[in-house]
Order: structure tokens, then C-alpha cells, then sequence
């Protein structure tokens, strides 16, 4: 075992950190995965390749860019601008995440509450009538119905003049008079930055399998960091799109990760990890010089564009029809951290993703009907997410297989031990209580 950098040294072991994902791998009992020969749908043709010094070879070895005979459309990951971090910093709530504890939730102490839930399945989510398809690559459905809602709501809460009774306006940190060309401008980059959702038919080693277990470990090295929510999401991003771009080979598919993390961390946190730490956390697999090539390749390869906006934002934008209900938005950050782990969530739009936590967040609490306010606030409709929500639940349904790292980590008081209230809330739908 490698000896740990003094600052991890002295705090408490998570898991069983650091991992080596490759050799984990090699010694685990699974059958030979062998390369596709063709590959003809998915693909991102890359941009001119850049000019690399002769001490990179080992790098372009590992990240072939992906390539195709046919004509690749046009993808969201085609950069364009890059986020300014003003920007990324302006949509954060006035209330922090240490609210008051006063008003006591049905999940807050759940060891020592079994109160009663009102159960109201069909309420979250209604099979009648839905041709949803669950297998492949989710994103919420539009028709002119849905459009209609929209706009008649929009013209109800849009305002010339910020509103008087309102906190934020008073709050520069809000910064209220351009929240929404902000928020617009967000909706656009989500779509702008997406991963190719069907990026893993251009890889040759890998397979969705193995994105699951490393999200689960980036999930444990980010706890083990005790970094922010965005930081979290935003190094899933960066991993989906790189490999949207590149193929990769197994022997390097961690290094990928630890360099997204790494470069995610820079991004949004003030005390970020050391290249030292973060390459102790991959049991020193890779050298300090391959951890320092491997992220200005993935930079260039992302084209500096750094800036996906994650879903906290929006998530808070949401929270203000709740008059950010510190309850309903630790709950809805279970649901949204679960999300990173499915392949099926890759390229969908974080303030969908966002919109649908919150909705089943309440719905679970019994907070309440999806109203106009939230449709304004979140820019969908009950329509949309109720088979984002159908999702959701089937995935707690086995948590402690699909996300375990994050089953583990939303046991903890300071998340109001959100993952066991909702298999309380799965079980009493799976017991009546009449029975």
C-alpha cells in the first residue's frame, strides 16, 4: 500500500480507498471483453487533431480519437462559448445548506420516527396510456399541449419589475434583475455541452458496466474530499464527453477520472486536491506526469469549454417555488446523484433531471401538487416528469446494487439519512397498511 500524503494521512478512511480500478478488474472472474471490429452509429468526428510534442505518444495511444464512415451529427458537445465562471457562481440560493433543522421531516431521524406516510402511488407517476420508452437514452417529451402550459404560465409570472415582496430582490447575491436571461443562458449551454448518449458503441474495452463502477468510485473519492454537490456532476460531464470524443482503453479508463475530478475541482471549489492526493486515491496507479499530461489533453480535447452548467442550479431555481424548503431540496439531491450512476441519463438535460427530483422529492413528502409556480420556476410541466420520476424509483428500488457508494452516503445524518426514508417509502407501497 502506498503511503498517503499527509492531509489524507490524518483523516478517517472511506471504504476501501484508494482503488485501482484496472487491477480490480483484471482480477475479477468476468469474460474477455473483445473490440468491435465496426462501429458505425454514436460516433463524434473529432475536430483537427492539435500538435503534440513526441513525450505525449503515451497519451494518444491510450485516447484514439473516435472516428466514423458516416456523417456525425451534430452534437451538443460541439463547443462553442465558454461559460464565464461570474455566471456559473450568480444562480447559487441565498439560503445555504445549513438551514435550520426546526421543522422536523418525515426522514430526519427515521431510526427513531415511524410515522405514518401517506401513500399515493399513482400519484408520482400514472402507466395508463404511456409509451414512454424506459430502456434508452431519456429526455422529456414535447408536444403542443405541453407548449401551450408553457407559455400560458409564463405569461402569468413573467414581470417587467422585480417584485417588492420578494427576499431576492433585495439579495445582490441573488442578482434577481437578470436571473432570467441567466437561467436562459444556462438552458442553452446544457443542451450545447451534452455527451453523445450512445457514446460507448465506439469503444473498444469499455462497456456501460464499468462507467457504474467508476462513477461509484469518483462518487467516494468526492466524499472522501468532502467536496461541493457541482463538483460532483460537473466531473461526470467532463468524463462522458471526453469519451464522447475519445476512445480509451481500459488500462486508462480510471485516469480518466481522476483527471475529470481533478480539473472539476479547480472549477468550482476553493480548497481542491492536490495532483498527489488525487493519484494517491488511484493507488498511485499513474505516475504525477501522466496525471499532468492526461488533463491538458483532456482540456484541449474539451476545447477549454469547462463550463456545463450541473444541475444545482437549476435545482435551486426550483427550490424558489418552495420558498427553498431545505427538506424537499436534500431529498431531491438523493434522486439527482443517483442519476450519474444510469447510462441512460448521459445526455439528458440537467434542468430536466433537476425538475424531476424535485417533483418526486415532494411528492414523497406529501409537500403538495406540481404548480404553476413550479412549471415557471422549472420550465416543465407534471406531463414531463412523471416518467423521469417511474425512473427514479425503479432505480431506489435496488439501491444498494444500482448506487451503493451513494446509498452509503445519503445514510448520513447531515443528509437527513434521505436514501433509508425513501425504502421505508417503497416498502410501505409494497405493504398497505391495511394489510
Amino acid at each position: 500500500m502506498p503511503e498517503a500524503p499527509k492531509r489524507l494521512s490524518t483523516r478517517k478512511p472511506l471504504g476501501q480507498l484508494p482503488v485501482n480500478l484496472a487491477t480490480r478488474n483484471a482480477n475479477a472472474k468476468s469474460t474477455k471483453v473483445e473490440p468491435r471490429s465496426k462501429r458505425t452509429s454514436g460516433s463524434l468526428e473529432p475536430f483537427s487533431a492539435p500538435n503534440f510534442s513526441s513525450e505525449d505518444g503515451l497519451i494518444r495511444q491510450h485516447f484514439d480519437p473516435i472516428r466514423s464512415d458516416v456523417p456525425a451529427a451534430a452534437s451538443g458537445s460541439e463547443s462553442a462559448t465558454v461559460l464565464p465562471e461570474a455566471l456559473s457562481s450568480t444562480s447559487t440560493s441565498a439560503s445555504p445548506e445549513t438551514e435550520s433543522h426546526a421543522h422536523r421531516s418525515h426522514f430526519a431521524e427515521l431510526e427513531d420516527d415511524d410515522s405514518d406516510v401517506d401513500i399515493a402511488p399513482n400519484e408520482v407517476y400514472d402507466e395508463d396510456s404511456d409509451n414512454t420508452d424506459y430502456d434508452g437514452p431519456q429526455e422529456p417529451k414535447w408536444n403542443k399541449q405541453i407548449f401551450n402550459k408553457l407559455q400560458t404560465v409564463m405569461r402569468t409570472f413573467s414581470k417587467a419589475a422585480l417584485d417588492e415582496n420578494d427576499e431576492d430582490t433585495y439579495d445582490v447575491t441573488m442578482v434577481a434583475e437578470y436571473a432570467p436571461e441567466i437561467f436562459n443562458y444556462l438552458h442553452e449551454l446544457e443542451h450545447l455541452y451534452a455527451a453523445d448518449a450512445d457514446y460507448m458503441a465506439n469503444q473498444d474495452e469499455l462497456r456501460w458496466e464499468m462507467r457504474s463502477v467508476l462513477i461509484d468510485w469518483v462518487v467516494q473519492v468526492h466524499q472522501r474530499f468532502n467536496l461541493l454537490p457541482e463538483t460532483l456532476f460537473l466531473t461526470v460531464n467532463y468524463i462522458d464527453r471526453f469519451l464522447s470524443r475519445r476512445r480509451v482503453s481500459l488500462s486508462r479508463f480510471q485516469l480518466v477520472g481522476a483527471v475529470a475530478l481533478f480539473i472539476a475541482a479547480k472549477y468550482e471549489e476553493i480548497n481542491c486536491p492536490t495532483v498527489q492526493e488525487v493519484a494517491y486515491m488511484a493507488d498511485n496507479a499513474y505516475s504525477i506526469e501522466d496525471f499532468l499530461k492526461a488533463e491538458r489533453f483532456m482540456i484541449d480535447v474539451l476545447e477549454f469549454d469547462m463550463g456545463w452548467p450541473g444541475p444545482m442550479s437549476f435545482l435551486r431555481r426550483t427550490s424558489k417555488a418552495d420558498d427553498y424548503d431545505y427538506e424537499t431540496r436534500t431529498l431531491a439531491k438523493y434522486f439527482l446523484e443517483i442519476t450519474i450512476m444510469d447510462h441512460r441519463f448521459v445526455a439528458s438535460q440537467p434542468s430536466w433531471l433537476a425538475a424531476g427530483a424535485h417533483y418526486l422529492s415532494r411528492k414523497m413528502l406529501n409537500k403538495g401538487s406540481w404548480t404553476d409556480a413550479h412549471v415557471f420556476y422549472s420550465g416543465y410541466t407534471e406531463e414531463q416528469l412523471k416518467p423521469l420520476a417511474r425512473i427514479m424509483m425503479e432505480m431506489c428500488s435496488n439501491a444498494e446494487t444500482h448506487h451503493k457508494a451513494i446509498f452509503e452516503k445519503y445514510q448520513e445524518r447531515r443528509y437527513r439519512r434521505s436514501s433509508l426514508f425513501v425504502q421505508e417509502f417503497l416498502k410501505a407501497m409494497r405493504s398497505p397498511k391495511d394489510e
